[in-house]
C-alpha cells in the first residue's frame, strides 16, 4: 500500500493537487507561520532531508505530474508529514490522505518512497 498526503477537497481531482511538503513551504514563505512554527516545519525539513532519500527530480526528465508516494511502512517519516498535517490543519488548510496499492507507473523507488507518473483514477 501506498499514501500520499495532498491539499485539496475530495471533489478536486488528485492529479491537480500539492503535496503538503510544498503547502508548508509556502505558508512559511508569505509569513503566514509563527516564528515557532516555522522554526519546527525547518527542522522538521531538515530531519526529513537528512533520513529520506531525495529523488531526483531536477535531473530525471519526469513530467511535472510526477508525485511521490510513501510506503505505508515508512514509519517515522510518515509521523513526520503527519506533524506537518496538523500544521496546516492549524491554518484551516483541508488535507486529504489518499492510499492506493497501485498509485502509477513507478519511475523512481527507494526503501521509503516512490515516485510514479500516477493513473488518471487512484
Amino acid at each position: 500500500m501506498f499514501i500520499r498526503f495532498v491539499v485539496g477537497s475530495d471533489r478536486e481531482s488528485h492529479k491537480l493537487l500539492t503535496g503538503v511538503i510544498t503547502e508548508a513551504r509556502i505558508l512559511r514563505d508569505d509569513g503566514i507561520l509563527d516564528q515557532h512554527e516555522a522554526e519546527w516545519l525547518e527542522e522538521t525539513y531538515e530531519w526529513l532531508n537528512e533520513n529520506l532519500p531525495c529523488p531526483p527530480f531536477s535531473s530525471s526528465g519526469w513530467s511535472w505530474e510526477a508525485s511521490s508516494w510513501f510506503k505505508d511502512d515508512a514509519g517515522e517519516s510518515i509521523e513526520k508529514v503527519w506533524g506537518i498535517v496538523s500544521l496546516l490543519r492549524e491554518h484551516g488548510v483541508q488535507v486529504r490522505l489518499l492510499r492506493s496499492q497501485s498509485p502509477g507507473k513507478i519511475l523512481y523507488e527507494d526503501k521509503y518512497q516512490v515516485v510514479v507518473e500516477e493513473w488518471k483514477h487512484i
